[in-house]
């Protein structure tokens, strides 16, 4: 008796043991997982400035906020959006790779069978020391073999492989299709600001989203492919019991570590929401690196850098750790308990002749077959109890994948929502400092545009920024073919705005905007654009080689272009109209901005834009440009504080930076004052003579 209660004593004090352990762990994980949370929380709220967290969507209140991350109906919804793009149709590479996926995985499922009975064979011959029948099963049956089962797990890996770039090589071009129709990737940066980092989402993002995308299906399919094969030749080999009982016992487990998994999907969007935020300050640097230098700013960046690689540290170190917890149940219920019930399941028919089927035969005649038996089913079971862990375990992948899902539609969804005129933007609030989304509908845009030749015509037209600043109420001017147009006023006054509404890169609230087609108007900045190509690349951009030649441009008539803006010298100097440079890194400021001259003398719009774009050209040189566009015909409007552009203009358009403006005809005593408000015509609108 006392034995006895020694015994129970010990009992429950294991129990009691085992019982504090587990608890302790879950509170360590619950831990961990509330910190992680919190950060998370942080991330998102840092997003909501910066822009770039993952699905988001906008509150009652006007504050955006953070969706949930997860496999549930939102991620459904999300799949049901992309796999369209991914899979197009039946009859593709996809759906072609997909059939050889299948084919593949159904192969390695058999040959797994077959190595199951081998693996039984080789014992039996070991246990019964038949040499013979050891030689032609491990030798020569296997010699042959390998051959077939290393062409499937390659044939499994390049599947995979190439299924996932054919899925990254269709959503890529989808969204490049979107992101680069007409101006969209101006709009998304500037007008809506849900998402920063756009390129790492169409790159990064959009790679690990197609790579989990291609492994998922193989991770989902090779087990239920298994499981089914597998039970089918255990319950031959042992009884339809077995199988039963174990993938009862893995669904269970499931279900408990779906109970208790933290939100990993979500955990990923913010990781890869602070990745994106850690590219961005580099990207910075690198863009702004005269301007910090010139500041000397390299301690005060170095501190920014390293605080948002400290937040990727402090969250991914979170992360592993709820990892760890978590993989220690992962280990125990899937792993090692299984492993408890398996050697009960094989063990059962040895020692109980009752659970023995007709193909086990007697379990005490033959040891050898008894080994046999007994190796064939293990390997039989342990495929199967795999295929069921691995079929569970896919759904923790799955909320990791629910994070690149999330990013990924968002960036769709946005670009759907530009593309049809409809802008989300966060704002500060003037009067309480708060944080609110505005979303801009297409019915919100009450301005109409006319597209007509030969005239530009503001009819009570308001300029407004799309965080719905008004710099001008009511604007109203009307200039013709040949009526070159003078433009000033101070910083931020409107100028440029004004161009922006003019090129549609800003939506129109108001009045209406008489203009010729965007192929008939052309801007030229102070800093202009060089592309990646060619020297000839340079001028005729954005056009092809090929559309220059079908416009009559062969290379002399390029030569000509240069030569009027005296920069014929550069062929022959740079090594050709093929040569490829580095041409913002090779040309001065002031043959930047003569090759953006002779670029706009080979387009011959009706109307160019020219903001500041002379600057760092010398005065006489600036004057042959002024004197050619008219020659040719192209009506400017130019904004410059030199003085000696007047003559080459008729018309003034001046902002006080007020409110008010005035739009007037030049005069012979503007040579003097140009840019200010003279002869008492301050006016805060002018009337069209129609």
């Amino acid at each position: 008796m006392a034995h006895a209660l020694s015994v129970l004593t010990k009992k429950r004090s294991v129990s009691v043991l085992v019982i504090t352990l587990i608890y302790a762990l879950y509170k360590a994980k619950t831990h961990f997982q509330s910190q992680a949370t919190s950060n998370g929380n942080g991330s998102g709220a840092q997003a909501s400035g910066s822009n770039s967290s993952g699905a988001r969507s906008t509150g009652a209140n006007g504050k955006r906020k953070k969706g949930k991350v997860g496999v549930n109906a939102t991620f459904f919804k999300q799949m049901r959006d992309l796999l369209p793009i991914c899979i197009p149709g039946l009859f593709t590479k996809e759906a072609g790779l997909l059939g050889a996926l299948a084919t593949v995985l159904i192969a390695r499922t058999w040959l797994d069978i077959w190595f199951s009975a081998f693996n039984g064979s080789v014992v039996k011959a070991i246990v019964s020391r038949n040499r013979e029948q050891f030689i032609a099963k491990a030798i020569v049956e296997f010699g042959f073999m390998m051959w077939p089962m290393s062409i499937v797990n390659n044939s499994l890996k390049l599947t995979i492989s190439a299924l996932a770039l054919c899925f990254r090589e269709r959503l890529t071009k989808f969204a490049h299709n979107q992101y680069l129709d007409g101006i969209t990737f101006y709009k998304i940066s500037n007008l809506d600001n849900r998402l920063q980092n756009a390129d790492q989402l169409l790159t990064q993002d959009i790679d690990k989203f197609s790579e989990n995308l291609s492994h998922l299906y193989s991770d989902i399919a090779k087990p239920i492919v298994d499981i089914f094969l597998f039970a089918y030749k255990l319950g031959e080999a042992i009884g339809n019991e077995a199988p039963f009982f174990m993938i009862s016992y893995f669904v269970l487990s499931g279900v408990i570590l779906r109970a208790f998994s933290p939100p990993f999907g979500r955990y990923t969007a913010v990781e890869q929401k602070l990745e994106g935020d850690f590219r961005f300050t580099h990207s910075r640097i690198i863009t702004h690196s005269e301007e910090i230098a010139f500041y000397g700013g390299g301690e005060r960046e170095k501190e920014v850098v390293n605080n948002t690689f400290e937040k990727i540290c402090n969250h991914v170190r979170k992360v592993y750790t709820l990892r760890f917890l978590n993989g220690i149940f992962d280990s125990v219920l899937v792993k090692y308990c299984a492993t408890m019930t398996a050697y009960y399941l094989l063990a059962r028919p040895v020692f109980d002749p009752r659970y023995a089927t007709s193909s086990m035969g007697s379990m005490s005649d033959d040891p050898t077959k008894l080994m046999e038996d007994y190796s064939r089913n293990s390997s039989y079971l342990i495929n199967l109890s795999q295929a069921v862990g691995r079929l569970i375990l896919t759904g923790r992948d799955l909320t990791r994948f629910a994070g690149y899902t999330s990013r990924v539609a968002e960036l769709f969804e946005v670009l759907r929502d530009v593309g049809k005129g409809k802008y989300s933007r966060t704002m500060v609030s003037t009067d309480n400092e708060s944080t609110q989304n505005k979303v801009m509908d297409p019915k919100d845009m009450k301005g109409k545009v006319i597209i007509k030749d030969g005239v530009i015509v503001f009819d009570n037209v308001p300029i407004v920024t799309p965080n719905s600043d008004v710099l001008l109420k009511d604007l109203s001017f009307k200039v013709s073919i040949g009526m070159n147009c003078l433009i000033s006023g101070p910083n931020g006054c409107g100028k440029s705005s004004l161009f922006r509404i003019l090129g549609d890169l800003w939506p129109l609230f108001g009045g209406t905007v008489t203009k010729p087609a965007a192929s008939k108007l052309f801007y030229v900045p102070q800093k202009p654009y060089l592309a990646l190509g060619t020297f000839r690349d340079q001028v005729i951009y954005p056009d092809t080689p090929a559309q220059a030649k079908a416009r009559g441009y062969d290379d002399d008539e390029l030569m000509k272009l240069l030569d009027t803006v005296h920069l014929g010298y550069l062929v022959e100097r740079e090594g050709g109209w093929d040569a490829i440079q580095d041409w913002a890194d090779v040309l001065s400021g002031g043959e930047k901005q003569r090759v953006a001259m002779a670029r706009l003398f080979y387009h011959r719009p009706q109307f160019a834009i020219l903001d500041e774009c002379t600057s760092a050209v010398s005065v006489d040189i600036e004057a042959i440009m002024y004197e050619h566009a008219r020659k040719v015909g192209i009506t400017l409007f130019t904004v410059s504080h030199r003085t000696s552009l007047v003559r080459h203009h008729e018309y003034l358009l001046r902002f006080d930076g007020e409110g008010h403006y005035e739009f007037r005809e030049l005069d012979p005593e503007d040579i003097a004052t140009p840019f200010g408000f003279g002869h008492g015509k301050t006016q805060s609108s002018s009337k069209l003579d129609h």
